[in-house]
């Protein structure tokens, strides 16, 4: 079915630049759910924000088997200044990203992979970091992979999640301006694990602050929202609740709720 969706759709464009930085940004994700908050982020920084301004053109992965969206998509990254990509795990379509972005990787001012097949995550590109060794023998990243496969016979994809969540631990082992960079990387998937318009409005905020020239470290940005990795959700809540305590003192608050919906073995 994805082949037959319009990519432009996903395509969005100031209506007015004002004088503004425009900032061209290219995403293929597997995950439809992140079009939303993405296109909502860019919405809103281009009605808001005072010096950026960003054109987006959005894939998802299966688009890319249909030869127009392909093309397209060829289109779109030669003329980008940032290209993100998460959980491109399908081999034929990550090498089809890759054909299309490694020879204009360069030529970006960002490029942000997240867990993806080893070919795809080599296109990281902050600074000074990236994962240019990985899949390398000798390579750290490498070795942590193969390392953890031989102890729980795990796949890449829980490996390399793995791996994000223990880059911060190695850090102080870098170099100074590659672990301010690798740091940016890993400010780049708390924003991206959080995938709320808020989040992604600050991930893209953040990128143009760190990356983008003319608009280095003049842009302001929030840290990532964090959100607990189970919990109870309720559309109208403020929040997410760690535990059904917190959950039914909300709901039990709340004014809009006849007496007769709400908990009676809780106190008043």
């Amino acid at each position: 079915m994805f082949t037959h969706v319009k990519s432009t759709i996903r395509h969005i464009v100031p209506e007015e630049l004002r004088e503004r930085s425009l900032v061209k940004v290219v995403y293929v994700v597997l995950e439809p759910q992140y079009q939303s908050a993405l296109s909502a982020a860019v919405r809103s920084i281009n009605r808001t924000h005072p010096r950026l301004a960003v054109e987006i053109s959005g894939y998802l992965l299966e688009e890319l088997r249909d030869p127009e969206n392909y093309e397209a998509f060829q289109r779109d990254v030669a003329v980008a200044n940032v290209f993100i990509g998460s959980l491109i795990f399908v081999e034929d379509l990550a090498d089809k990203v890759v054909a299309a972005v490694e020879p204009v990787r360069d030529h970006l001012d960002a490029a942000v992979v997240f867990p993806s097949m080893p070919q795809v995550m080599r296109l990281n590109k902050l600074g000074s970091f990236s994962m240019a060794n990985l899949g390398q023998s000798q390579s750290m990243i490498a070795q942590f992979m193969r390392k953890r496969k031989e102890q729980s016979g795990s796949s890449f994809q829980d490996g390399m999640l793995k791996l994000l969540q223990t880059l911060p631990k190695v850090l102080k082992y870098l170099p100074i301006e590659k672990a301010q960079d690798a740091r940016n990387f890993m400010l780049s998937f708390q924003y991206w694990l959080g995938g709320s318009q808020e989040n992604l409005e600050n991930f893209l905020l953040m990128l143009a602050d760190r990356y983008i020239p003319g608009l280095q470290q003049q842009i302001s940005f929030q840290d990532p929202q964090t959100y607990p990795d189970m919990g109870l959700w309720h559309p109208l809540a403020p929040e997410m609740f760690e535990d059904v305590k917190e959950y039914l003192n909300w709901f039990n608050s709340r004014r809009d709720i006849s007496s007769d919906l709400k908990d009676p073995w809780l106190p008043p």
